[in-house]
């Protein structure tokens, strides 16, 4: 007897009553007027919901926030039972793919046919630190560790760079969903090689920490989004995002921001060429954006096209999976 809802729910990986709470306040605070957090339903009353045994509908603060997560669907709808769904409903025709949307289309030609590069962003040590780990004769042994593991003293670690875990996290949802569904070959290489060799589709991690960003921000006249840099009271430096449109969007401690781009960089030369940018701003940023990316590509495709765009979500501090869509930037036919 489950509802539209669950079922609805579980494809966004929202199981667990926590998880629906984070995703509700993201959404809630969305609204106009905001609602604030802590408004979310219950543990009992959110079951109820999903159970299919509901008498009436949740109050009216409740249904605006559930319109706002699943936008197109009526309460009505969200509230019936799957198996009560008519062959032709909105819910049958929901479940079935569109043969017309396919996910080489949203890559891109060439990216289709030449192979699929993807970024992530690589760190060494600075000279600064090379120079004291000589200087004390230290190897990379004893430059990095593990230090809560219940077996640290057996761990023999001899790496000279390393990966940001939000960047991998990100990159593996969407190589997942790459393997399952395409053919296409593909390589993952670390932003120092492909900047070194840009003549390239890819798909890339990672905000200002991977160089393709900034490839992208010092050698497009009009880039779709650029980073702003400000220093907080406390002398930390704090990042933006804004877009074209003046949109602009920072991180906060019960909120990260992700980020989906999808830009072609010489629109005249290369018109068939995308360069992919799955990032965002907070400790799961670019991995709730991979997550987003990896369920929701198909939506993002049926309402851009062909056309460059840039969707903007809010992202819950617990979980890569409360990703939502917040803004979604297209770019006019003129650019392309």
């Amino acid at each position: 007897m489950a509802t539209v809802l669950k079922i609805l729910l579980a494809e966004r990986h929202l199981k667990s009553h926590p998880d629906f709470l984070a995703a509700y306040d993201s959404y809630a605070a969305q609204l106009d007027p905001p609602i604030p957090p802590g408004y979310g339903p219950a543990k009992a009353q959110y079951y109820q919901w999903l159970s299919g045994r509901m008498v009436g509908l949740p109050r009216n603060y409740h249904c605006r926030v559930l319109e706002q997560m699943f936008p197109g669907w009526t309460i009505e709808e969200l509230f019936q039972t799957a198996d009560s769904a008519t062959p032709g409903t909105r819910w049958q025709r929901a479940r079935l793919p569109d043969p017309e949307v396919r996910l080489e289309t949203f890559l891109g030609t060439e990216m289709a046919t030449s192979g699929i590069t993807m970024v992530y962003p690589a760190f060494g040590l600075t000279d600064a630190a090379t120079d004291a780990r000589q200087a004390a004769e230290s190897t990379h042994r004893h430059t990095f560790g593990k230090p809560h593991s219940l077996f640290a003293d057996r761990h023999h670690i001899d790496v000279p760079s390393v990966v940001a875990e939000d960047d991998l996290r990100g990159l593996l949802y969407v190589l997942s969903l790459l393997q399952r569904h395409t053919s296409i070959p593909i390589d993952i290489q670390s932003d120092r090689n492909v900047v070194a060799h840009r003549d390239r589709p890819y798909i890339s991690f990672g905000l200002t920490d991977n160089d393709c960003t900034h490839m992208y921000l010092d050698t497009v006249e009009l880039p779709l989004f650029t980073i702003r840099y400000s220093t907080a009271e406390n002398r930390s430096c704090a990042m933006q995002l804004q877009l074209t449109d003046g949109s602009r969007y920072t991180a906060s401690d019960d909120r990260n921001v992700g980020i989906i781009a999808r830009v072609r960089p010489n629109p005249e030369l290369h018109p068939d060429r995308y360069w992919i940018y799955c990032a965002g701003l907070g400790s799961r940023g670019t991995a709730g954006a991979g997550w987003y990316l990896a369920n929701y590509w198909h939506p993002l495709q049926q309402r851009t096209g062909d056309r460059e765009f840039v969707a903007v979500l809010g992202i819950g501090t617990h979980s890569d999976r409360t990703a939502g869509l917040e803004h979604l930037l297209i770019a006019s036919a003129e650019r392309i």
